[in-house]
């Protein structure tokens, strides 16, 4: 089973996980990092390696990142340059609850990064238009 990171801005992450413990209970090896305004970058970096160490179980990690090219992703970037880590690590931006909930419940299935996504963006509707379609 692959570890997961759920890395922001501000406390997004730690909001994240605690939702996701409503829908999927305590679910194992991940850890939640937020990067708090005044923090310094090279400490962030720090953080997430260290979170990295321990959720990997040998399998790999799944960093899930708020916004792309924001300081998290470019912390996990720089971790890629580490031998091998690039090939141990799948970086994902733009997380949101149906993508992470949904590795969580198939995760030993190995979800592609394409699927992971796929699953993202498929959460996101325009609820009004759906409701008046359905009303139709």
């Amino acid at each position: 089973m692959k570890g997961i990171i759920l890395a922001s801005h501000g406390k997004l992450a730690e909001g994240l996980l605690d939702t996701l413990k409503i829908f999927a209970g305590e679910p194992e090896n991940i850890e939640a990092i937020c990067l708090m305004p005044g923090d310094d970058m090279a400490e962030f970096l720090t953080k997430m390696k260290s979170s990295i160490e321990n959720v990997d179980t040998g399998e790999g990690v799944v960093v899930f990142c708020d916004l792309l090219f924001g300081t998290p992703c470019n912390c996990s970037g720089a971790i890629f340059k580490q031998e091998g880590a690039i090939d141990n690590i799948q970086v994902i931006t733009g997380m949101n609850l149906p993508m992470v909930l949904e590795y969580i419940g198939s995760r030993s299935n190995s979800m592609s990064a394409s699927d992971i996504i796929s699953t993202g963006q498929n959460g996101i509707v325009d609820f009004n238009k759906l409701f008046k379609e359905r009303q139709s």
